[in-house]
């Protein structure tokens, strides 16, 4: 399954214009972010996936499901959606009652939904919270239960909207594996994000946005060697790309990892 946006436009009820033929496409098992300032168009290119919004022109297909044809309800099989906010979609009174709503709604029946709800909540460690208010949490911890939520209705695209927020380093680690896992099982990932570290070390492709319309379209290490050689903007290349660039390596590095594994190699060059 893919999804394809063909010259998108969506313009809001105040005359503001936010996508202005926006054309992409993307493969199943790929792991995309999406980025830019404030306002260039990316929660609003991302509900058009789901049907919370509908090109005033243009085409958004999931698969073979037209989005246009298609009621939110339906769209919900396919695309599962985690705000960037978890206070505007938690509403049950336990957290093995909120991660079960999106199954029990697609009709799972009682066996999957035991095994969805159980595996998610695993995922990001939350076992021993399932039977606690997910109000009772702290913040990272509700963002975690609006995650596990989407993970349990298995759906083969999942949107993340600023993932990261609010995570510390366990749970960024956490969401890492996560992402890792889905990989393997061929899901599509749409995450919108302004941390850009996390995007480097975890992402495979980065599409920019900008006024509405798509800017750069690559490769995650082919984009930050794009941006580097760019004005300054608001997007910062994140920190070890920099410091990999300004000491010369001769391979950008995404990840710590890269990074000395290029300082090993560049010490080889030197003593040889």
């Amino acid at each position: 399954m893919e999804i394809k946006l063909k010259d998108v436009h969506f313009t809001y009820p105040d005359g503001s214009q936010v996508l202005d033929g926006v054309s992409l496409t993307i493969e199943a098992g790929e792991q995309v972010a999406l980025v830019g300032r404030n306002g260039s168009g990316k929660t609003t290119l991302a509900k058009h996936l789901n049907g919370l919004l509908r090109p005033e022109r243009g085409e958004v297909w999931i698969g073979d499901w037209l989005s246009s044809a298609c009621t939110t309800a339906r769209l919900a099989h396919r695309v599962a959606f985690v705000f960037q906010n978890p206070d505007e979609q938690l509403f049950r009174q336990r957290v093995w009652d909120e991660v079960a709503f999106g199954p029990q709604n697609l009709g799972f029946d009682r066996a999957r939904v035991n095994t969805v709800v159980t595996e998610a909540l695993s995922w990001v460690d939350l076992e021993s919270e399932a039977s606690n208010n997910p109000r009772d949490l702290g913040y990272s911890g509700r963002k975690r239960v609006a995650l596990a939520a989407a993970l349990a209705m298995d759906t083969p695209v999942l949107v993340l909207d600023e993932p990261t927020g609010g995570m510390d380093a366990l749970e960024l680690n956490m969401l890492a594996q996560v992402l890792r896992t889905l990989r393997q099982r061929n899901k599509i990932i749409l995450v919108i994000s302004h941390d850009l570290d996390f995007v480097a070390e975890n992402l495979g492709r980065v599409i920019s946005m900008d006024h509405g319309r798509v800017g750069i379209d690559a490769p995650t290490l082919e984009f930050f060697q794009i941006t580097s050689r760019q004005a300054p903007s608001s997007l910062q290349n994140p920190q070890i790309v920099r410091l990999s660039q300004r000491l010369g390596q001769p391979k950008t590095a995404l990840t710590v990892e890269q990074f000395l594994e290029n300082c090993l190699d560049q010490k080889g060059i030197y003593s040889s």
